[in-house]
């Protein structure tokens, strides 16, 4: 799954893409607004309803597996999130423990869909089977959209959009539950732990 990333740097967006109004962060979590691109930069709410809902449902995730089955996303749009890293927790007896999943900086796109819900637009970012080297932290990984497919995953296009490459790359480390709290905002929330140092709440205060 993908309940919390980060987009730190946002130059080497600017230069590909243009000027956003969105400002870096290092903890973008669920409720929050999150940037997305289409045919332009929109700043949409983390959070899908369908537009059938009789209530908001805020939808976080999206399994690719069943993304054309789920009646909750028939009529939704599709889009891309641009990242640099993403959080995972991974149970460890009666803990969970923090990990920061990265490409040492380098910036990649989520898939994502997105619709209306009584006028009100909001997103889900879609997810996939992890790669081997990120399993024994979690099953699910979000799904990173290669360059040269994100013309046929924006058209919805039925054709396998997956950047195992990249996904096959990804880094990762233990961060302090620092980055627990969604209003801390800042480089701690990415600083490696060790061994030593596990990842005590107490590290950064």
């Amino acid at each position: 799954m993908c309940g919390r990333f980060t987009l730190r740097n946002l130059d080497e967006l600017k230069s590909r893409y243009g000027e956003t109004d969105f400002e870096s962060s290092y903890n973008i979590g669920p409720g929050q607004k999150l940037l997305t691109l289409t045919d332009k930069f929109q700043i949409i709410d983390w959070g899908f309803s369908p537009y059938w809902a009789e209530k908001p449902f805020n939808l976080v995730n999206a399994r690719v597996e069943t993304l054309n089955e789920k009646p909750s996303f028939s009529n939704s749009n599709r889009c891309l999130i641009p990242a640099d890293g993403w959080y995972e927790w991974k149970q460890e007896g009666d803990k969970k423990i923090p990990y920061f999943h990265h490409l040492n900086g380098d910036l990649f796109f989520f898939g994502g869909v997105f619709g209306g819900y009584r006028g009100k637009v909001g997103c889900a970012i879609v997810t996939t089977g992890a790669v081997e080297s990120l399993k024994s932290i979690h099953e699910r990984m979000p799904l990173i959209i290669s360059k040269q497919h994100f013309k046929s995953w924006l058209n919805g296009d039925d054709v396998d959009c997956e950047d195992i490459n990249s996904a096959k790359s990804i880094s990762h480390h233990t961060v302090s539950t620092f980055v627990n709290n969604p209003m801390n905002n800042d480089p701690k929330c990415v600083f490696p732990t060790n061994e030593t140092e596990g990842t005590d709440e107490d590290l950064f205060k």
